[in-house]
C-alpha cells in the first residue's frame, strides 16, 4: 500500500511540473534518489508486482523528460535574424544635391543623417517603402562643401541596421575674369578670399578663373610688379550660378624703347644677303618693325633683319626699325647697304708688242686689260718676275747686246 501511495505522491508532483514548470521541485520532492528507488522495486519478491512497480517507475521518468523539454523551450528562444548593410555611395553629387545609394540584405526602409560635421546634424524623413536597394536624395546642400553621412534601415521585425561616416563634396560655382590690357594682366597674381581662400596667376591674355567655390561672398584683388588696378578690389557673391566678367584695369609705370645699339651700314658682293640689327631696352614686350627706304618690310618683326638676296639695284637703300612698347615709340638711325658687282676675271685686250731698239736705249712694254678693279699687274722678263714692275706698262733699263 505504501509503494501506491508514493506512486500517487509522484503522480500528483509530476502534474504539478507540467502546469508550472518547476522541473527542479519535481525532482527534490516528488521522486527518491534513483539507487534507492531500484532497490525497493527488486526487492519486492513477486513478480507481478514488481512488474507494476517497474512500469510506474518508467512512466514517470517519461513525465520528468517532457518537463525538461518544456523548460528548455521557454529560457531560449531562437535569435532573430541581423540586417546587413552594404554598398554605401553617393552616385551623383551636384552644387546643391546628392544621390545616396545602399543595399540591405532583407526589406527595409530608407533614411540618411547628414551634415558638414561627423555629428551628422540633420535626418532625412523616413521613407516606409520595404525595398533592399535603398536611394534617398539630399538637396538643399552648399556648394563646394564636403558632407559627411550616415544610412539607416529598419526591417519589419525591427531589427535596425545604420552605415556612418562615409562623405562626399558637392561640386562648386566658378568666379572668372580678365585684367586689360595684357600687358599689366599677364602674371598677374589674383587673390580671393572670404568665405574660402585661394589665389592664381592670370595667363599671357590677363584671364583668371577661381573653380570649386562654395556659396558665399568673396573679395577679389590683382597684383602685379608696376602696375596699379581699376577698380583695386571687386566685392562679389555666388549662390546659384557661375559668376563671370569680374574685370579690372591695369594701369603702370612702364619705360619707353631706348637703343643702346644702334644698327650699321653693310657691304656685300650681289647675291650675298645683308643682316641689320639693334639692341633695345624698355619695359617689354618691345616690338620691331623694320624698313627699307621708309616703307614696312612684311614678317622683319625682330630685333635683327636679314635680307634676301641682294642685286646691285638694292646698293644705296637705307634700313631703320621701329621699336615700340606701351610706353612709347622709338625709330632707330638708318644703316645704308653697298652692294657690289660680282668679281670679273682680268681680261687682256692689247697684248704687248715686239720692241727694237739700238743698244743703250730703253724699250717700253704695255697691255691694256679689262675686269673688276683693282687689276694687279706683274712683269716677267724670261719667265722671272721684275722687280717693282707692277703697271701696265714696263719701261726697261738701258739695253746691251747681252739683252738682244
Amino acid at each position: 500500500m505504501k509503494k501506491k501511495k508514493t506512486g500517487q505522491v509522484c503522480a500528483r508532483k509530476q502534474e504539478m511540473c507540467a502546469h508550472s514548470g518547476s522541473f527542479k521541485a519535481f525532482l527534490s520532492v516528488g521522486v527518491p534518489p534513483l539507487k534507492g528507488t531500484l532497490g525497493r522495486i527488486f526487492s519486492v519478491k513477486s513478480r507481478l508486482p514488481r512488474l507494476l512497480l517497474l512500469l510506474g517507475f518508467l512512466v514517470a521518468l517519461t513525465a520528468i523528460a517532457g518537463c525538461t523539454a518544456f523548460v528548455s523551450s521557454q529560457t531560449n528562444p531562437p535569435p532573430s535574424s541581423t540586417l546587413v548593410i552594404s554598398n554605401v555611395q553617393a552616385v551623383s553629387t551636384a552644387t546643391t544635391n546628392s544621390q545616396i545609394v545602399w543595399t540591405t540584405n532583407v526589406a527595409a526602409d530608407s533614411s540618411v543623417s547628414y551634415g558638414t560635421t561627423s555629428a551628422y546634424g540633420s535626418t532625412t524623413a523616413v521613407d516606409p517603402t520595404m525595398v533592399t536597394n535603398h536611394q534617398v536624395t539630399l538637396s538643399g546642400l552648399a556648394a563646394g562643401t564636403t558632407y559627411y553621412y550616415q544610412v539607416n534601415s529598419t526591417d519589419s521585425k525591427s531589427n535596425h541596421g545604420k552605415s556612418g561616416g562615409h562623405k562626399f563634396t558637392t561640386a562648386g560655382f566658378t568666379i572668372s575674369g580678365t585684367i586689360t590690357p595684357s600687358q599689366g594682366g599677364s602674371g598677374a597674381t589674383v587673390t580671393l578670399s572670404g568665405t574660402s581662400s585661394a589665389t592664381a596667376t592670370a595667363n599671357g591674355s590677363g584671364a583668371y578663373t577661381f573653380a570649386g567655390l562654395p556659396t558665399g561672398a568673396y573679395t577679389i584683388s590683382p597684383n602685379n610688379t608696376g602696375y596699379t588696378f581699376t577698380p583695386a578690389i571687386q566685392n562679389v557673391s555666388v549662390s546659384t550660378a557661375d559668376l563671370t566678367g569680374v574685370n579690372f584695369t591695369a594701369s603702370g609705370t612702364t619705360t619707353a624703347p631706348a637703343l643702346t645699339t644702334q644698327p650699321t651700314n653693310q657691304t656685300v658682293t650681289a647675291g650675298q644677303a645683308a643682316t641689320f640689327s639693334v639692341v633695345a631696352t624698355g619695359t617689354a614686350p618691345l616690338n620691331y618693325q623694320w624698313q627699307k627706304n621708309g616703307a614696312k618690310i612684311t614678317g622683319a618683326t625682330s630685333s635683327t633683319y636679314t635680307t634676301p638676296a641682294t642685286t646691285i639695284s638694292d646698293s644705296g637703300s637705307t634700313f631703320d626699325v621701329v621699336v615700340s612698347n606701351s610706353a612709347g615709340t622709338l625709330t632707330s638711325s638708318s644703316a645704308t647697304l653697298t652692294v657690289n658687282a660680282a668679281a670679273v676675271a682680268p681680261v687682256i685686250t692689247t697684248q704687248p708688242a715686239n720692241q727694237t731698239v739700238t743698244a743703250g736705249q730703253t724699250a717700253t712694254f704695255s697691255v691694256v686689260a679689262t675686269g673688276t678693279a683693282p687689276l694687279n699687274y706683274q712683269w716677267q722678263k724670261n719667265g722671272a718676275n721684275i722687280t717693282g714692275a707692277t703697271f701696265s706698262t714696263y719701261t726697261t733699263p738701258a739695253t746691251a747686246s747681252p739683252d738682244n
